[in-house]
Parts: C-alpha cells; sequence; structure tokens
C-alpha cells in the first residue's frame, strides 16, 4: 500500500517526517537513516494522540516511549511510490 499521508519534516535525531489523515486516524513517520530516509510507517492513531506527539518536546523520545513497541499501534511498512504504480 502507498502512503498518501502528507509530511512535515521535523526536527529530530530519529523522525525525519511525520503527518497524520483525520479520516482514517493513520499517523504515518519516516525515519532517518545513515543513507538517507526510510519509507513511510503507517500507525493508527487518535487526534488526542497526534495532538500529544505534535506537543512533545522530543519527537524521537515520544515515539520510543508510546508508539514503538506498542501492541496497541501495529505499523504497516508502505511500499515506494514505484512499486505502488506497477
Amino acid at each position: 500500500m502507498k502512503c498518501t499521508i502528507p509530511l512535515t519534516p521535523c526536527e529530530s535525531k530519529q523522525l525525519a517526517a511525520f503527518g497524520y489523515d483525520p479520516t482514517t486516524q493513520r499517523l504515518a513517520i519516516t525515519f532517518k537513516q545513515k543513507n538517507g530516509t526510510s519509507l513511510p510507517y503507517e500507525y493508527p492513531c487518535t487526534p488526542e494522540f497526534y495532538k500529544e506527539l505534535c506537543e512533545a518536546p522530543s519527537k524521537g523520545k515520544f515515539f520510543n516511549a508510546r508508539i514503538k513497541n506498542n501492541a496497541e499501534m501495529p505499523h504497516q511498512k508502505m511500499i515506494p511510490d514505484e512499486e505502488a504504480a506497477a
């Protein structure tokens, strides 16, 4: 599945960008890597939770504490645009 959520770059050592779709209640995140940026990962997310992420002083610490390895927020890795078009 291709990620259609617009992403906004953020100041973080771990996250590259994130965005939210209120219609589907999905959060999309890309991560910084040595060779650039990861593919987007999508997570289920409420508007209140997204607001907390936006207001968090450290997006990476918020991700590690509240999203990473959270069984209630299973992630789905999105495919690149080229593969979605094929």
